[in-house]
């Protein structure tokens, strides 16, 4: 009988497995210290292995093998490998998690079987010829009730054999997929497929490729390089379990759609996410809707928010002449004239944002009043002693001119006032004799070029909504 050294530690013996493979069988913690060419089988045990570095690669189905109610944890660099089925079989009860690490495959880089769990807080998976991490759609008990958690983590699943298409994740029978977060990329294929159970998507960018149409799984149904593929047209056996929503902060880049439903009758819940293109509208509850966005890393992609928790937001900033069109500038120049001294143009948007500061309109008009702040220049002269500064604002909005002169000088170095107009503004100023008044403030030193505040509409809905933005 051959030993394996693990740390001082003699864990591991051969047995014969199931797949008529030499095997180990490991019972306790182990940190590995060379290479094992065996595959290894965990049975019931509480087990972590820190693969320290090293490789576990046979050629069986599950190079790593948890069975019979067993809790192995994975973590370390290294690498598990089979060369010619899964990279790990998780069944009967067991649990699996991968903490880093990498598991490679020919076929699924976790298979989960028989009310197993898998949970993936980190590491990657890759599969050279079928997907990720998947279970089986067959009605047979032993297959059924799997729940797989990702959390973080990268999963590439790849295809090679002509006639399919890869998978990130494949979700076929009665169970549960959770997607909190990580990369799901299916290299030449849909990201996930489900044709059963329950799917839940609140986080993670899942990245369909390519452009092949084919099959996965056994079914003769094709599909193609989309982020989420819902099929009840292969009908399986466990159908009527499924249930589909996608929420909160999940990412969906679909070569050719971000869900594709195939069937009839699928029903998909949407009350979150970014998809490349806009989602079905039956497919979003009352109370959300889907926007486009108008700036950053989602620009021109659609979100999918609650309408109760889009803000109204202003933003200010100085800007030159030359950034103006010159109708406005003639105009504020005109109403300047010898009344009032310059002091800067500004340019205001109020803007309609999700949580995540997704800007999805520009607001022209409000149907109430907002505070906006600009910051008062700290290049402007010094008040001479006996006078004090008076300011005021000069709106330009769709060629109409407004003074306000219901200011307020904050302690920060800026002014404020209400507005419900958002277009181009200028700071005027006079300074006039003091007349029992305080000493006025100077506010030399403060550069508050850039103002920024949130207001938070009751009636957002009740706005007009625009879309205008300033050259700057």
């Amino acid at each position: 009988m051959k030993k394996l050294k693990v740390m001082g530690v003699i864990l591991l013996t051969f047995i014969f497995s199931t797949t008529n493979v030499k095997a180990l069988t490991l019972t306790e913690d182990t940190t590995l210290t060379e290479d094992i060419t065996e595959q290894v089988i965990v049975s019931g045990s509480t087990v972590t292995i820190n693969l320290n570095g090293h490789k576990i690669k046979a050629a069986a189905n599950g190079a790593l093998s948890v069975i019979n109610n067993a809790k192995v944890t994975v973590k370390g660099p290294g690498t598990i490998e089979s060369t010619n089925d899964n990279g790990v079989v998780v069944n009967s009860g067991a649990t699996l998690t991968l903490e880093s690490g990498n598991i490679k495959s020919v076929e699924f880089g976790v298979a989960t079987f028989g009310n197993a769990t898998f949970i993936m807080n980190g590491g990657q998976i890759d599969s050279s010829d079928n997907c990720g991490v998947g279970g089986n759609g067959s009605d047979r008990d032993n297959v059924k009730n799997y729940t797989i958690t990702i959390n973080d983590g990268i999963i590439n699943g790849s295809i090679k054999t002509a006639g399919y298409v890869s998978c990130g994740i494949y979700h076929p029978n009665k169970g549960t997929v959770n997607i909190n977060g990580g990369t799901i990329n299916s290299l030449d294929g849909a990201g996930i497929v489900q044709r059963a159970g329950t799917l839940n998507i609140t986080g993670g960018t899942i990245n369909a490729k390519g452009n092949k149409k084919g099959k996965v799984g056994d079914s003769r149904v094709v599909v193609d390089a989309s982020a989420v593929v819902i099929d009840k047209e292969a009908n399986y056996p466990e159908m009527a379990t499924m249930n589909t929503k996608i929420s909160a902060n999940a990412i969906l880049n679909g070569q050719v759609e971000d869900i594709k439903t195939i069937g009839n009758n699928v029903v998909v819940e949407l009350t979150g996410g970014v998809y490349n293109k806009e989602p079905v509208s039956e497919q979003i509850p009352e109370g959300y809707n889907a926007y486009k966005v108008l700036n950053g890393e989602n620009e021109d992609k659609y979100v999918v928010v609650k309408e109760e928790e889009l803000e109204a937001e202003t933003v200010s900033g100085q800007v030159t002449k030359e950034e103006l069109p010159k109708e406005e500038v003639s105009l504020i120049e005109e109403t300047l004239k010898d009344r009032f001294q310059l002091a800067s143009f500004y340019g205001v948007d109020l803007m309609v944002v999700t949580p995540n500061g997704d800007i999805v309109e520009y607001v022209e008009e409000a149907n109430e009043p907002v505070e906006v702040k600009l910051g008062i220049p700290t290049t402007l002269p010094e008040v001479k002693t006996g006078f004090i500064r008076k300011y005021y604002v000069i709106r330009v909005h769709n060629g109409e001119v407004t003074i306000i002169d219901n200011v307020k000088i904050n302690d920060d170095g800026t002014i404020s006032f209400q507005s419900d107009k958002f277009s181009t503004y200028a700071l005027a100023y006079n300074d006039v004799k003091e007349e029992k008044v305080l000493s006025p403030a100077t506010y030399d030193g403060i550069t508050p070029y850039i103002v920024l505040a949130i207001i938070t509409f009751i009636s957002l809905p009740s706005m007009i909504y625009l879309k205008r933005k300033i050259g700057y």
